[in-house]
């Protein structure tokens, strides 16, 4: 069983303290930046081994709880060319 914040906000340490001592076995809450290669999923057993995009990921290890990141997409022709989730690429003004 696993759980993503809203709004890709993770609720900091207090969180993963709740999903490790309930149970949970993933996490998906935490944006990585745009890179080359995307971050495949990783356990908490240390600290992320990343940059933090929102400011609110865990500092602490949570030994078992595995984190799932939410590679950011790149899309030509999108302003700006990455978003966290496919639906926030819309074309606008796109000709087909």
């Amino acid at each position: 069983v696993g759980m993503r914040a809203p709004f890709l906000k993770p609720g900091r340490n207090t969180q993963y303290k709740v999903l490790e001592e309930f149970g949970y076995i993933y996490d998906s809450s935490v944006g990585v930046p745009a890179l080359p290669i995307p971050v495949w999923p990783y356990t908490l057993d240390y600290k992320i081994p990343h940059e933090c995009k929102s400011g609110t990921c865990p500092t602490k290890s949570f030994p078992g709880v595995w984190e799932v990141p939410l590679n950011a997409h790149y899309v030509d022709g999108f302003e700006g060319g990455h978003c966290s989730y496919l639906d926030q690429c819309v074309l606008h003004n796109h000709d087909p």
